[in-house]
């Protein structure tokens, strides 16, 4: 903006850009100081005006030149309408003249783009399809084909994107693994080894309860009742009645299990992730009681129908079988847990 007002001469007209002083101006007076550069310019409105760089946000532009007479009087109104007079009409000549320029190519324009038409169209008719027989069809099937071709790149795009999501979503899971101790690097450690030897929509949960000893001294009936939390999910939790838990050590381990769930839960949601439920004590009492010999008879109701039974135990017996694979400590108990849970109406749906 400086250099700009610097560089402009007695008669230059501007258009200033912007700020108070917006419009066209002749200049008057040139800028003394190169530095801090005022002009004095006589606006389209006759009015006298001092423009300096700070007034203006861009640079002025000169658009034309007039001569200001030597016996020009700023302060004679006479000399002011007169000069501004001039300065328009010079503005409309500029304009007269870039309006011909301008009408001039678009003609010269508009007869070449003519010409090419009528090239293109000659080229239409001569081509061998122009005389084909069965160009309608053929234009059928090239729609066609163009339409399958848009809707495979749709497709394509979706299993790209699709794909992305489950690349990203594998390194967060492995981020997790990692810092857990279940990875190192690219390597499955020992601990990494038994959690891939259980099949659970907890299986995370379920390895650290093996690796922290949290299942650790209890007897089969209990160990069966606490790792139902794990198998067991209610049709409608939010109907459930309240739990009964038995007492003792199940209820320590039980909030053990949950401690720990809240813990895995929050490394998960640092690395963007949410697989662990929450686990449910719905059945903990009805499990305990069935390994330790209580009749069916007493634990099925409006809310556990016989079938619910028989399928909860099933999924619970599931998880106690690898549980004894995967951990020596409590290979014994688990076993003993499950077969104190394989008998009556459960044992007789097996060999079914």
């Amino acid at each position: 903006m400086i250099d700009s007002l610097d560089a402009l001469a007695r008669g230059d007209i501007i258009v200033i850009p912007g700020g108070r002083r917006a419009g066209t101006a002749v200049v008057l007076e040139p800028a003394a100081d190169a530095a801090r550069p005022v002009v004095l310019v006589l606006t389209e409105h006759r009015q006298l005006k001092k423009v300096s760089a700070a007034e203006c946000p861009d640079p002025v532009v000169p658009v034309g030149k007039v001569a200001v007479p030597g016996r020009f009087n700023p302060r004679s109104p006479q000399h002011r309408r007169d000069l501004a007079s001039t300065m328009r009409n010079r503005l409309a000549g500029v304009n007269q003249r870039e309006l011909r320029r301008s009408a001039r190519k678009k003609s010269a324009g508009g007869a070449d783009a003519e010409v090419a038409i009528a090239a293109l169209r000659r080229r239409l008719h001569e081509h061998p399809c122009h005389t084909c027989q069965d160009a309608d069809a053929h234009a059928r099937q090239a729609e066609k084909y163009l339409r399958m071709e848009r809707e495979a790149a749709a497709l394509d795009r979706r299993v790209g994107e699709r794909a992305h999501v489950i690349a990203r979503t594998f390194d967060r899971v492995c981020s997790v693994l990692e810092q857990l101790g279940y990875l190192d690097g690219d390597t499955v450690t020992a601990d990494g080894c038994k959690l891939a030897g259980i099949y659970s929509e907890l299986d995370l949960l379920v390895a650290e309860c093996l690796r922290r000893g949290v299942w650790d001294g209890l007897d089969p009936a209990d160990l069966a009742a606490c790792v139902s939390a794990l198998t067991f999910e209610s049709r409608r939790p939010e109907d459930a009645p309240a739990a009964r838990l038995p007492a003792g050590q199940v209820s320590a381990a039980l909030g053990a299990m949950i401690n720990l769930w809240g813990e895995l839960d929050g490394i998960e949601k640092i690395h963007r992730l949410s697989f662990l439920r929450e686990p449910e004590v719905g059945f903990v009492d009805r499990a305990h009681a069935w390994a330790s010999g209580e009749p069916l008879e007493g634990l099925i109701d409006d809310d556990m129908t016989p079938g619910d039974f028989v399928r909860a135990v099933k999924q619970l017996i599931d998880l106690l079988d690898q549980i004894r694979d995967a951990d020596a400590g409590l290979a014994a108990t688990a076993r003993a847990a499950v077969g104190a849970l394989r008998r009556g109406v459960v044992a007789y749906s097996s060999i079914q």
